[in-house]
């Protein structure tokens, strides 16, 4: 009787490499495809939180969502807790990038007269092209964190926050008009920041005040 003939060693060797190769060429496609599916996560937060702001400023005769307000003695009401009543699930505040469940977006300030003030809708000159709320870290520079995670977005020249590009070299970003949409951020070459995300350049194609500045 004939022996059954098995493998060889090489024959085994080749099957390993090439299995390696495709491996090596499909994972990274499986993690883009995974990180896909979370970007599209977080771009319907931010059209939900779009729309609560919306709904917040017609209860608010046309006011938008403050960054926060200070109460008696020493506590805060932090912009994301006025948006909860017009939201369905508090979830949609943590980015599933980040993988952690605590606040992932930040408020932009710089469209306010200060945190405390708000401003009108209709004083905003460009709402479908100035940022409110966005994709938001922190690079853990500053002693305030604690203080200023919750409602602070990274702007031009801010030391401490930023907005990173954790999604396929981009952010989510909710526009005064309550539309959202991803955009494109840039790495900083002279950034030293070492953190899961990091550090961009504030995207200046976009308004970040209210008159419409440094767009326009």
């Amino acid at each position: 009787m004939d022996r059954q003939k098995g493998f060889t060693l090489i024959e085994l060797l080749v099957v390993i490499a090439i299995i390696a190769i495709l491996a090596a060429i499909l994972f990274p496609v499986f993690a883009r495809a995974r990180e896909k599916g979370r970007a599209s996560s977080c771009l319907s937060n931010c059209k939900q939180m779009g729309l609560a702001h919306m709904m917040y400023a017609q209860d608010y005769d046309e006011e938008l969502v403050p960054a926060y307000l200070g109460n008696m003695p020493s506590t805060y009401d932090q912009w994301h807790e006025f948006l909860v009543p017009y939201i369905q699930s508090g979830q949609l505040l943590a980015c599933p990038s980040t993988g952690r469940s605590s606040l992932g977006y930040g408020i932009n300030r710089l469209i306010y007269r200060s945190a405390y003030s708000g401003r009108k809708m209709s004083e905003v000159v460009y709402p479908a092209e100035t940022l409110i709320i966005a994709d938001s870290d922190w690079t853990g520079s500053s002693a305030d964190y604690k203080t200023n995670n919750s409602y602070c977005l990274a702007y031009p020249y801010h030391p401490s926050f930023f907005i990173p590009a954790r999604h396929l070299d981009g952010a989510n970003m909710t526009f005064a008009d309550g539309h959202a949409k991803w955009h494109t951020i840039a790495l900083d070459p002279n950034s030293t920041y070492v953190g899961p995300n990091k550090y961009t350049i504030p995207p200046m194609d976009i308004c970040w005040y209210a008159s419409g500045a440094p767009k326009y």
